[in-house]
Formats: C-alpha cells, sequence, structure tokens
C-alpha cells in the first residue's frame, strides 16, 4: 500500500464524531491501533496492548510504524454483535479481518494455513448499523491481493475517486460497524524499538546430561511450545505449569509433565503465548545454572554438529544488555555508559558477523569466550545497567572508515594501553592505539602479574573509565574517544 503515507495521517481520523454514542462501560472497549509497514506496504490493526508495544519494541519503524488509534472496538460480544475474525498470510505477509461467518469457513475450508492461518476473534462489531456507530469501509489491491480498511469517510473518498492508481483498490462495502476513535487518538507507544534479535547459547548439555537430568521450566506468563518448524504443540501452558524436557534417542527431544507427553525432532520452541515476547521471563531449573531467569524466547536445539543439545534465548539486543554481567552498576552513570556502548558495539557486531557458533544455532555464548550475560536475574539486582543501557539506546562506535569499532576492554593496565598490533599482530583494528592511562594504573601490580591475570591492555582501560568519568567528570562519549582513536558514537536506531 505505497499510497498510504503521510497524507492518511491527517485524513484518517476526519470526518468521525463519537457523540450521540449508546452506553457502554470503558471496561467493554478498547482502542484499534493501526500500524504501516513501508517495506511490505500493508497496514495491520490490532486491539491488543501488549500487541501494539510488541510490535513498536521488535520493529524499526520503517517496518511498523503505529499511525494512530483507527476505531474502538468491543471487547466482550453484546447483543445485536458478531466476532471480527482475524487471519494471518505467511504468503502474502498481511492480516485480514472479517466479520462473515460464511468467509471465515470459506478461507479456513479452501487455503492451506501459509496462505491464511485462522488466529481467532479479534473482537466483537456490529454487522448493521447501531446509534452512534461508523461504517468500516473494505478495500482490496489487485496489485498486492492486500486489503485495507478504514472508518474515515475522506479517506473511503479519496481512494474511490482514484487517488493512488497504482494500487487498483476495489471498494468492497462495509465490512461491520463500530464506535469511531474517543479522545487522544495517539499511539502512547510504552516501548521503544529494543534493536534486533541476539541468540545466546546460554547452556550446553550432553546427551547423558539430559538423558538423566531434565530441563525444566516455567515463566511468569502464559506460553505456548512449538516445534523446530513453528508448529503448535500446545497453543497456552499456564505460567506456572512446569513444563520437562529429556533426551530421547536419535535427535529427539521428549516433552512432558505440562502437557501429554510428546517427541519432537531436534528442537522445541517456547515462547509467549500472545506473542508478546518481550515481557515474558522464563525460568530454568538446572543444576548447572546460577543465573536462572531470562527473557524472550527459549528453545532446546539438538546440534548435529557436536551432538549436544543447547538451551538457547533469543531476545532484542537492548534487553540483553540489561542483565550485561561485566559491571554492576554502582559506579559513575558516564562509566556505565561507557562500558554499555562498548558492549552493545560488541554484540551488535557479533549479530551481523559472527559465524563460531553457527552450527550451534546462536551468536554468543554468556561468559568471558564472548562478554558476561547474566540475565533477567542480574537486570534486577542492578538496576542502572538498564538505566544506562536505555539512556544510550541503539548507540554503538564507529571508526572513520565506517567500520564498526569492535573494542576489547580490560580492567587494569600499567600505565598506558597497547595498540591492537603491539598485542596481538594485526592491523584490522586501528581504532585501538596505545595511549598513556594513568587513570587505569594499577597501584601496586607489575605488567607481568597484570598480564597473567588476564589484563591484555588493549581498547578501554575499565578502571580508566571509572576514574575518569567519577574523579574527573568526563563524559561517557569524551571517555571512548580517548582509548579509541579516531571514532564516533552513531545511533543505529
Amino acid at each position: 500500500m505505497k499510497f498510504l503515507t503521510r497524507i492518511i495521517l491527517g485524513i484518517f481520523l476526519l470526518g468521525v464524531s463519537a457523540s450521540n454514542v449508546f452506553a457502554f462501560s470503558s471496561e467493554d472497549l478498547s482502542k484499534v491501533y493501526r500500524f504501516y509497514s513501508r517495506n511490505d506496504q500493508v497496514h495491520f490493526y490490532t486491539n491488543s496492548e501488549d500487541e501494539k508495544n510488541f510490535v513498536a519494541a521488535t520493529n524499526p519503524p520503517e517496518q511498523w510504524w503505529c499511525e494512530g488509534v483507527a476505531w474502538q472496538a468491543f471487547n466482550n460480544q453484546n447483543k445485536g454483535q458478531l466476532p471480527v475474525h482475524r487471519f494471518y498470510s505467511q504468503n502474502y505477509r498481511a492480516h485480514f479481518y472479517t466479520i462473515s461467518e460464511e468467509e471465515k469457513q470459506y478461507i479456513i475450508n479452501t487455503y492451506s494455513k501459509e496462505t491464511w492461518q485462522y488466529e481467532g476473534v479479534a473482537y466483537y462489531a456490529f454487522k448493521e448499523r447501531h446509534p452512534g456507530t461508523s461504517p468500516i469501509h473494505r478495500f482490496h489491491s489487485q496489485v498486492s491481493g492486500k486489503h485495507f480498511f478504514t472508518i474515515s469517510e475522506p479517506e473511503k473518498e479519496n481512494l474511490i475517486n482514484g487517488a493512488y492508481p497504482e494500487a487498483r483498490y476495489n471498494y468492497e462495502g462495509i465490512a461491520w460497524y463500530t464506535l469511531p476513535p474517543a479522545g487522544d487518538g495517539d499511539c502512547k507507544i510504552k516501548t521503544t524499538y529494543l534493536g534486533g534479535e541476539i541468540t545466546v547459547g546460554l547452556l550446553e548439555m550432553t546427551r547423558n546430561q539430559l538423558k538423566d537430568e531434565g530441563f525444566r521450566l516455567k515463566a511468569n506468563r502464559d506460553y505456548s511450545i512449538k516445534d523446530r518448524s513453528g508448529k503448535i504443540i500446545a497453543a497456552r501452558v499456564s505460567a506456572n505449569s512446569e513444563t520437562r524436557v529429556k533426551y530421547d534417542n536419535d535427535g529427539r527431544l521428549r516433552v512432558y509433565n505440562s502437557i501429554p507427553e510428546t517427541i519432537v525432532d531436534r528442537e522445541v520452541r517456547f515462547e509467549e503465548f500472545s506473542g508478546n515476547n518481550i515481557d515474558i521471563v522464563f525460568e530454568i531449573r538446572r543444576p548447572e545454572m546460577t543465573y536462572n531467569k531470562y527473557r524472550g524466547k527459549m528453545k532446546l536445539r539438538y546440534s548435529k554438529t557436536s551432538k549436544n543439545i543447547w538451551a538457547i534465548e533469543t531476545l532484542p539486543l537492548e534487553q540483553y544488555l540489561w542483565g550485561f554481567g561485566e559491571i554492576t552498576g554502582t559506579g559513575d552513570d558516564d562509566y556505565d555508559k561507557t562500558m554499555l556502548t562498548a558492549a552493545r558495539t560488541y554484540a551488535y557486531w557479533k549479530m551481523l558477523y559472527s559465524t563460531k557458533y553457527a552450527s550451534e544455532g546462536f551468536k554468543v555464548v554468556p561468559t568471558p569466550a564472548n562478554q558476561i550475560y547474566r540475565g533477567y536475574v542480574y537486570e534486577k539486582k542492578y538496576g542502572d545497567i538498564r538505566k544506562a543501557a536505555e539512556e544510550t539506546r541503539g548507540q554503538i562506535i564507529k571508526h572513520k572508515s565506517g567500520d564498526i569499532a569492535l573494542s576489547p576492554y580490560s580492567s587494569w593496565t600499567d600505565g598506558r594501553t597497547r595498540s591492537f598490533e603491539e598485542r596481538w599482530g594485526s592491523k584490522d583494528y586501528p581504532w585501538c592505539k596505545s595511549v598513556k592511562d594513568p587513570y587505569g594504573k594499577h597501584p601496586t601490580k607489575s605488567t607481568s602479574q597484570l598480564e597473567s591475570e588476564g589484563n591484555h591492555m588493549v581498547g578501554i582501560s575499565a578502571h580508566g573509565a571509572l576514574n575518569l568519568a567519577g574523579k574527573h567528570n568526563w563524559k561517557w562519549q569524551d571517555i571512548i574517544k580517548y582509548y579509541l582513536s579516531n571514532v564516533s558514537i552513531v545511533s543505529i536506531y
């Protein structure tokens, strides 16, 4: 729907009024939010606050932009109302809505689930006009095959009169009747975009380990269970119901306890049942795990390469940083922001380019082999880490060449940092040059002692950054530019 750009923002709320509406309680009504995707040229409508915030948090604006409140919906079925059914098409990458039971059944009986998957009742509306209601108009594009819905009479007339002929829209009539938007039509997004998804290999288990001691999991919200193809095994498991998984044989996993015993091939997935994976926290029970609560989506995956089973977490980059375990967040704010920006830069590079764990199905591990990550328990214990991440959201370090300035960091130096070439022989990291570091010099230990303890002294000096922020009042951007040469701080979202 290429034509639906800023013009619509100015007109889709015009010409409707909420006056003369017969009485309904506020608990019975919800706002229907309208999103537009420039990438897919399609609109999406939802009356779920959770879904609205999830879509906004996990998609950049060009993928899904919330245009405002389109109309109101009835949450419960009242006299004279019918359900509005919701479908999703993987092929069209679009949703479709209908109040017609006949049309609903025709779609279910005629098309494959890849073409149109029935997602259930979205909300309720009237098939005939009632006092105070307005019609929802339905259009179909002969070019894209997608539908568009609007309550706006000016918008409807524009389309009927041939605006944006490249879309070749046909007016299909009135879809249903409902209440126009009331009051503020703003989206009021509670969360900002949290970045693309990063995958973390939390725990590796041998086949025998998973046979002897099962993997146990529950959540703070109801969740669904799926196989590796995305097929639903259990549509909704109650939050506190513990699901258990053991290794069966030949790469298969046995899922049981919260559901009847089910055997799945190689992978089992756990996700928030409604799709709102930004608010779900899974609790894992395994004897090896000290930190056992993690956000986002969870899965167990059998690797054909290692023949082991990995517990893998998938979550937005910003939420990953909330559990960053290299610091406690108890230092100066600018120190925290320095370290979080370096951590984001590292994780973002890994998301884009790392292949080390590709055969195992993830990008990073939560250990010093990458960078320490401890998940939700750590996030709640050290809240200033999340604060620093939120205040530097989307900021990474880039070299003047345009390369992402992947930067090492170590705790102490002996009074100067080392260049990457001096320490490891590579010229591929020109931003890592040697600089004087009286701020991060250890007061008593020798160079050999520091090196034996793992201080490579390349890139950012952690104690130097701490002292520059706390004792010398340096801003985090200046600290980064002191330790790294010819770099700038840029926003990736």
